[in-house]
C-alpha cells in the first residue's frame, strides 16, 4: 500500500481520485442455503492476512495525516461466492493462499446435503471495503 500511494501521488493531479478496494479484516462465512433456510456452516480464518490489512490502514492513515489525501466516501459491502458443489468447495479451498478453511466446514455440509434429493448452495461470504479518496 505504501508503494500505491506514492504512486497515486505522483500519478494524480490535485483533485484526482484514488479508489481503494479490499477485503475488512473479518474472515470469509461459509454458509448453506437450502430450502428456506441459510444455515452458518464455519469461518475461513484469515488472521495470518491482518498484519497486512493494518499495515496498509497505516499507509492511508499516514498519507491523510500528511494531507496528501481527503477521504470523501467509505463503504463496506458483501461480495458472495455461489459454489455448486464440494468440489467447487475444495477448488475454492486450492485457491486460497494464506487463509485456513477447517475441516469441520466440509464434514458439516457433507452431513447436511447426505440427502442426494436436496436442493442447496454453498455461499461464501466475504465483506470488502471501498473508499474514495482526492488527490490534495
Amino acid at each position: 500500500m505504501v508503494r500505491a500511494l506514492s504512486e497515486a501521488r505522483r500519478a494524480l493531479k490535485a483533485g484526482g481520485r484514488l479508489i481503494d478496494l479490499r477485503p475488512t479484516m473479518r474472515n470469509r462465512r461459509v454458509e448453506l442455503d437450502m430450502a428456506g433456510a441459510t444455515l452458518f456452516i464455519g469461518e475461513i480464518d484469515s488472521s495470518s492476512t491482518f498484519p497486512d490489512h493494518l499495515a496498509a490502514n497505516e499507509a492511508l492513515d499516514g498519507a491523510l495525516a500528511a494531507g496528501d489525501f481527503k477521504l470523501e466516501h467509505e463503504t463496506s459491502f458483501q461480495y458472495l461466492s455461489d459454489l455448486d458443489t464440494l468440489a467447487d468447495l475444495r477448488a475454492f479451498q486450492a485457491g486460497l493462499r494464506r487463509s485456513v478453511m477447517p475441516a469441520s466446514i466440509f464434514e458439516r455440509i457433507e452431513a447436511l446435503t447426505a440427502d442426494e434429493n436436496a436442493n442447496w448452495l454453498i455461499r461464501i461470504r466475504r465483506e470488502m471495503l471501498i473508499a474514495r479518496y482526492q488527490r490534495r
